[in-house]
């Protein structure tokens, strides 16, 4: 009975019906990408122990005591007894660590500081078109990482991959979006997607972090819906579109399964836009709220 048993299920998952359509490999492969960009990464989010976020004109320095990874953070100004000192003047980083100074190209791929302790960052927006220097301190023995189980998607449906027409707004418009960090930060508004879903038309803004056509390369929607708050998270979920080529596309392929919560809904350390456009459906796809149970 058990060889035959084992026989059966190996029929089952030999059979056309019970095969893996090709997006929906394509979207398994893509959880197990962010499922160790959370945990096990060198840089994996939840490995993240403190984060500096650095304007024009100013400093800060990462203090730490050596053989305690989860002991190092940042603080305002120069420190002498700091380990790794970043500043911003006239737009330009300096970077120094024990009088060796390094360039931005390194901070991208990652500095050691100690045993089990690095840093990477790099210029980001950290204000409504202000650019700062955002750096983050690594433990890479985070017990938050190596708690992590996963993240939580809805199964996979194909009716939540939609073609939605696209049309281009007159004039990119900034929009100032709240953030976790009590800031703003500014994306325009290029245009909106309209698709049918559910039996209802669905007219979804769209927004890029540059205005100028030639320029924008990806979209992306910032969205609630009927569930938000219950079983995904509470501040919205984020779904990005690249690869249309030229902008402004006639069409977009938008495949809502891949719907995604901010970093900041596991971790402090991140300046993530609260959602402010309404889709009003019951969404089940993407990923639920991390904070509820299921």
């Amino acid at each position: 009975m058990r060889f035959g048993s084992v026989f059966a299920l190996a029929l089952l998952a030999a059979s056309p019906a019970m095969a893996l359509t090709q997006d929906e490999a394509a979207w398994q492969q893509s959880l197990k990408d962010d499922n160790a960009a959370y945990s096990t990464k060198a840089h994996a989010i939840l490995k993240i122990a403190d984060a500096a976020y650095i304007g024009d004109g100013e400093a800060q320095s990462l203090v730490g005591k050596p053989g305690n990874p989860a002991s190092y953070h940042w603080v305002k100004g120069v420190e002498k007894k700091a380990v790794f000192v970043a500043s911003l003047i006239h737009g330009r980083p300096t970077l120094t660590r024990g009088g060796a100074a390094f360039d931005l190209d390194a901070l991208g791929k990652g500095i050691p500081i100690a045993k089990d302790v690095d840093v990477a960052g790099a210029m980001t927006q950290i204000a409504p078109e202000k650019t700062g220097l955002r750096i983050f301190v690594y433990n890479q023995q985070s017990k938050e990482a190596k708690a992590f189980k996963g993240l939580d998607y809805f199964p996979y449906d194909p009716a939540y991959k939609v073609t939605a027409s696209f049309k281009a707004a007159k004039s990119a418009e900034g929009h100032l979006f709240k953030t976790s960090r009590g800031t703003d930060k500014i994306f325009y508004h290029v245009g909106d997607a309209t698709f049918a879903l559910q039996g209802k038309k669905i007219v979804l803004p769209f927004y890029a972090d540059a205005k100028e056509p030639a320029k924008i390369e990806s979209l992306a929607s910032f969205f609630t819906d009927d569930l938000t708050g219950k079983v995904t998270y509470g501040a919205g979920r984020y779904v990005d579109v690249d690869g249309f080529g030229k902008f402004p596309p006639k069409t977009l392929t938008i495949d809502f399964n891949y719907a995604y919560n901010p970093n900041c809904a596991r971790s402090t350390f991140y300046n993530c836009p609260y959602a402010v456009d309404a889709i009003q459906l019951a969404m089940r796809a993407g990923e639920k709220d991390p904070h509820t149970k299921h």
